[in-house]
């Protein structure tokens, strides 16, 4: 949870704080059963798929995904920060928060945190004041208005040394603050000089507003054009995405999101309208800011530079979000064009037209690389089916491997073979992977290989690790396992007596498993408002929150646990059965008989345990 003040006292606000009647002062809400239902503030529907939970005192809606408790509501509807909405619900329960003054512990004592606060307080001063007379020129040359400005914290900073830290040494912030936060620079020969000068600063705000981090941009020749904050403790350049706290709501209602690379970019196109925009500022889109686009959008639209670098850093991005099941367009703009100059020259419209008839990557990637002759045909079909093998949506995968076929010119069974042994060598790496880490977290932990157990369940984890999207029916015995540990009972403790962390393959399923084993083995339901952070961006609070409204039972918990371990170990050994399988075709073809015979040996063995755990169920 997050620590701006002390966690007792948030546990006492948000305690004293009913969340049918905080929600119901914004959504009208019926009751359903145990819960209430509403239409989803934060989405368009005509049928309420709002549902909020009073017993577990947490909300989720089945429409969009987005859930939580009372603090990240009230964060989300009214687009304030958490302290703001803490104070609010502190007002509402009549609760005393301590005064800035205060001696207290959490986020707002940590002196970077306070060094940001200070310099973007700083940098809108100056842009404002007298000497930020060419900053404010050249916003107005790119057209930016004072709502934009403000929405976005616009600032400058100014030229000189150390402007910076003369104003943090006068409201007594220590220059190890500004240091902690990537403010200021050490000289070589001692001493310390403003990071940004002479710069349009450009905040980076965190999903409550506060900043992180900052980008500068220079006005005339002084290099780089572009300058970012460092990584920090508060900021981590791969996994934030500039603009999302002022996008986010825009792209859960239309479920699309616009993708560009730079801040003037992002700008242009929120001061034309386009609100459902993020940026990837200062670095190659990365696994984890295609995550949290993914969190929100379904769908999209590249708008990259019209350039060589331009198309080759689409290309790479568009690759990391389809493999994240994301429906991906490509935006083509005139060479040397960016969306920034597009949209301010050409206009809303023509930039509105530049989507609509955007490529999607398959017919992109073949526009951008010859396909003339059969060397170049195979080349291109062996790229796209590399992007292809990251996919984990068989129907995805399967349909873009008949438009490579189309596209190419190639017959669609030759395409499928190349793909499926391009997917049986990742999985392959993977696992062997996944077993030598396994191997080292058992010895750096003191396992035993006496202890028979344990030993089974390792091979268990190394052997059976791939089988994670093979079928539904997994994925949801392990959602189903969650819910009976999140439920508390008997299902609970079947649970935490017969299954280990690493059963669960799903990724975010395996995090909340190890969250809740973590904590006190309760026989009652886990709290699982108190679980969420409200500056937690995970998709791990949508997952635990769909649980909790959808009211697993502890009745019947210790036979429904027995149900979800068949599954599992059913799974597992099928998983096993497909690398012995892989074994014994990989013998014949090198003919050697004594390991193929070894192999269908094993197979049978397997074979027996999986017709014996079937009939058990």
């Amino acid at each position: 949870m997050a620590n701006r003040i002390p966690d007792e006292l948030i546990d006492q606000i948000r305690e004293a704080n009913d969340i049918v009647d905080v929600i119901s002062e914004h959504v009208q809400l019926k009751r359903a059963g145990g819960n209430f239902k509403g239409r989803c503030p934060f989405h368009q529907e005509k049928t309420p798929s709002f549902n909020v939970n009073p017993a577990r005192q947490i909300y989720h809606c089945f429409g969009c995904g987005v859930g939580g408790n009372v603090i990240t509501f009230l964060m989300e509807y009214e687009k304030i920060g958490f302290i703001d909405a803490l104070r609010e619900l502190a007002h509402k329960a009549g609760i005393t928060l301590p005064d800035r003054g205060s001696d207290r512990t959490g986020a707002e004592d940590d002196p970077a945190v306070v060094a940001n606060q200070m310099a973007l307080a700083f940098y809108r001063s100056c842009l404002e004041g007298e000497g930020g007379g060419d900053a404010r020129k050249y916003v107005g040359e790119r057209a930016l208005g004072q709502d934009v400005v403000s929405t976005f914290a616009i600032g400058y900073a100014p030229a000189g040394w150390d402007n910076l830290l003369g104003a943090a040494r006068r409201k007594g912030i220590a220059t190890s603050a500004l240091v902690s936060a990537g403010l200021v620079v050490e000289r070589d020969g001692g001493g310390f000089y403003d990071r940004f000068r002479d710069r349009l600063i450009f905040p980076l705000l965190s999903s409550g507003n506060r900043p992180v981090g900052f980008g500068g941009r220079s006005f005339g020749d002084q290099e780089p054009k572009y300058l970012n904050s460092p990584e920090t403790r508060l900021y981590r350049k791969g996994y934030y995405l500039y603009g999302l706290s002022q996008a986010r709501q825009a792209i859960r209602l239309s479920r699309e999101a616009i993708l560009v690379e730079g801040y003037m970019d992002l700008l242009s196109l929120y001061q034309a309208g386009f609100h459902n925009v993020v940026a990837s500022a200062g670095t190659a889109l990365t696994n984890e800011q295609g995550r949290i686009i993914a969190k929100y959008a379904d769908k999209v639209f590249i708008a990259y530079d019209g350039d060589k670098a331009g198309t080759l850093a689409a290309t790479r991005a568009a690759e990391t979000l389809i493999q994240l099941g994301l429906k991906v367009r490509v935006a083509a703009f005139p060479d040397g064009a960016d969306p920034d100059s597009y949209v301010r020259e050409a206009g809303p419209d023509a930039l509105r037209e530049a989507l609509a008839s955007s490529q999607d990557f398959i017919d992109f990637y073949v526009s951008l690389n010859p396909t003339d002759d059969p060397d170049d045909r195979e080349g291109a079909a062996r790229s796209l089916i590399e992007t292809v093998v990251g996919i984990e949506d068989s129907l995805k995968a399967e349909l873009m491997l008949e438009k490579i076929a189309a596209a190419l010119s190639l017959r669609p069974a030759a395409v499928a073979r190349v793909y499926e042994r391009r997917r049986a060598e990742r999985q392959l790496r993977g696992r062997a992977a996944h077993k030598a880490r396994a191997g080292e977290e058992r010895q750096a932990n003191g396992r035993t290989k006496g202890d028979g157990r344990q030993a089974a369940h390792s091979g268990r984890q190394g052997e059976g690790a791939g089988v994670e999207s093979t079928t539904g029916a997994h994925y949801r015995a392990q959602k189903g396992l969650l819910g009976l540990l999140l439920a508390g009972g008997e299902g609970a403790e079947c649970v935490r007596s017969h299954l280990e962390v690493d059963d669960f393959t799903n990724s975010d399923i395996r995090i909340l498993v190890e969250r809740v084993l973590a904590g006190s083995a309760s026989e009652g339901p886990v709290d699982i408002a108190a679980l969420i952070d409200p500056e937690d961006d995970s998709e791990l609070a949508v997952l635990l929150t769909e649980l909790a409204v959808s009211e697993s039972s502890q009745k019947d918990g210790g036979r429904l646990c027995d149900d979800y371990i068949g599954v599992i170990r059913k799974a597992q050994i099928e998983g096993r059965i497909q690398d012995v399988d892989k074994e014994i075709r990989a013998a014949e073809l090198t003919g050697d008989e004594r390991r193929a015979t070894e192999a269908m040996v094993r197979r049978q063995e397997l074979a027996q345990q999986l017709s014996a755990l079937s009939s058990d169920r």
